[in-house]
């Protein structure tokens, strides 16, 4: 890409649930913003993404953004949990997984036996088809006529690049999210993708900021002014993380919060991570390896609040709960995040909550119980920097921090973190990212009376209900 600097930049953030397409000033400053929501299709041949609704928004807000700032770089950037498979004319070989999608019993217990150490992959094979190296294993198995047609594959994150540039590649952060498909303890692809013969499948990596081509006509409209050159792109819940270092900060924890709870430890080493606990690693934009640790925090709090989700809980009402010892064990999604073997065991002890607002308040103790668990699942001992919804639960903020009485907790007041971290590789052509301020505020421990007991107590019973 030119030295010059960018006068505007698009970041076309990829959601399970929107596709967002973002626009920032050459200081890294969000100016406008369209959005469009995802499509999920249930089938056949099993639930899957489709990238139309992506497409267009791109084909109308790439050119009507450009009127506002000339766009002169667009970021691809997706969440991590989604391959597609190119025919040789460029169009989908087979639809695109959804990651919700729950592959045949005999599918995963096939690739169980085949999957690669943790040891190797420093990732565990997670629930539903979330592993990419999964989807294409049941790909392979289930559907050989459509997986035999197909001539390239890139992650979700890459393909929104294709879509809009027409060059396909790969970037470090995207192939080493959950996937299984890289050796992280020796680099390259993992033993299975050599055993599989996928290796040939891939194309060559770029750099997250490298320039892989232009916009095609289709997205620039009648009157485009940018230069409108496309970067590698870059996983989203990485992309978070990239806009935390952009700060100036070193040694921390970065809670990520949305539908997933992601912790990004600077800190932990590989040799410290245990698979039963949903930790891995994710590899940032310069190839190092980063620890993590996952929950399916926005999720959870959800199927636990249900009808109150958006009633705004209250301390008063946790502090009722603690002393009546009303409890929520894990986990009321599949997945048991840091409580091992809890998927879907999920449920409320001791008296039941009264009212909604309790109700809610239940489901923001119940996620800081478990936020705690996942960050003693990576040893974070620094300041814990939580970002995303769980940043404007006063409640939850309050009782973390009660929980982790040795680290500060701090609230981010950053908005569209992704989209972000995501403009700051615009803002890199030297390889260097920029630093641009950030506002974080320091968050007052609550005050809970019993609250030390009904942990105890609490992970007594949540660690019972493992067998």
């Amino acid at each position: 890409m030119s030295v010059q600097p960018p006068r505007g930049i698009a970041v076309v953030d990829a959601g399970a649930t929107n596709t967002k397409v973002m626009l920032f000033s050459a200081h890294g400053e969000p100016v406008a913003e369209r959005k469009v929501a995802s499509r999920h299709v249930e089938g056949p041949p099993y639930r899957h993404i489709d990238p139309e609704p992506m497409v267009a928004i791109c084909r109308s807000a790439l050119p009507e953004l450009d009127q506002i700032l000339p766009i002169d770089a667009v970021v691809p950037c997706a969440h991590g949990a989604a391959l597609a498979t190119l025919a040789s004319d460029g169009s989908l070989a087979m639809p695109v997984v959804d990651y919700t999608a729950e592959p045949p019993p005999e599918i995963v217990e096939g690739y169980r036996k085949i999957q690669p150490p943790f040891s190797e992959v420093f990732c565990p094979l997670l629930p539903m088809a979330i592993t990419h190296a999964l989807q294409l294993y049941w790909q392979q198995m289930a559907f050989p006529q459509g997986f035999g047609t197909i001539a390239t594959v890139i992650p979700y994150i890459q393909y929104v690049g294709f879509r809009l540039s027409g060059k396909a590649v790969t970037e470090i952060t995207s192939m080493s999210c959950q996937t299984q498909l890289l050796n992280i303890a020796e680099g390259g692809f993992s033993s299975l993708v050599h055993a599989r013969g996928w290796e040939k499948l891939f194309p060559p990596m770029v750099k997250a900021w490298d320039d892989i081509g232009g916009l095609l006509p289709e997205f620039r409209g009648d009157s485009f002014r940018g230069r409108g050159r496309v970067l590698g792109g870059i996983h989203d819940s990485t992309a978070n993380y990239v806009r935390y270092l952009a700060s100036g900060l070193h040694q921390f924890t970065l809670l990520s919060t949305g539908t997933w709870s992601i912790s990004f430890d600077t800190s932990t080493t590989v040799g410290q991570l245990q698979e039963e606990r949903d930790t891995s690693t994710n590899t940032d934009i310069f190839g190092r390896q980063v620890a993590t640790s996952r929950f399916f925090g926005g999720r959870e709090f959800e199927l636990l609040a249900g009808d109150a989700a958006m009633v705004k809980p209250r301390l008063d009402d946790v502090r009722r709960l603690v002393s009546r010892v009303t409890m929520a064990l894990p986990s009321f999604s599949g997945s048991s995040g840091p409580v091992p073997g809890t998927g879907a065991k999920g449920r409320i002890v001791g008296e039941p909550y009264r009212s909604p607002v309790e109700r809610a308040a239940l489901a923001a103790l119940y996620c800081a119980l478990m936020v705690s668990e996942q960050l003693d699942a990576v040893s974070s001992k620094h300041d814990i920097i939580v970002d995303g919804p769980f940043a404007q639960n006063d409640v939850f903020l309050r009782v973390l921090a009660a929980l982790q009485p040795g680290q500060r907790v701090l609230a981010s007041d950053l908005r569209d973190g992704t989209a972000a971290g995501a403009a700051c590789l615009a803002l890199m052509p030297d390889g260097r990212l920029p630093r641009v301020a950030l506002k974080v505020t320091a968050v007052t421990a609550a005050e809970i009376e019993g609250l030390e007991a009904y942990r105890e107590l609490w992970r007594t019973r949540a660690y019972a209900n493992t067998g």
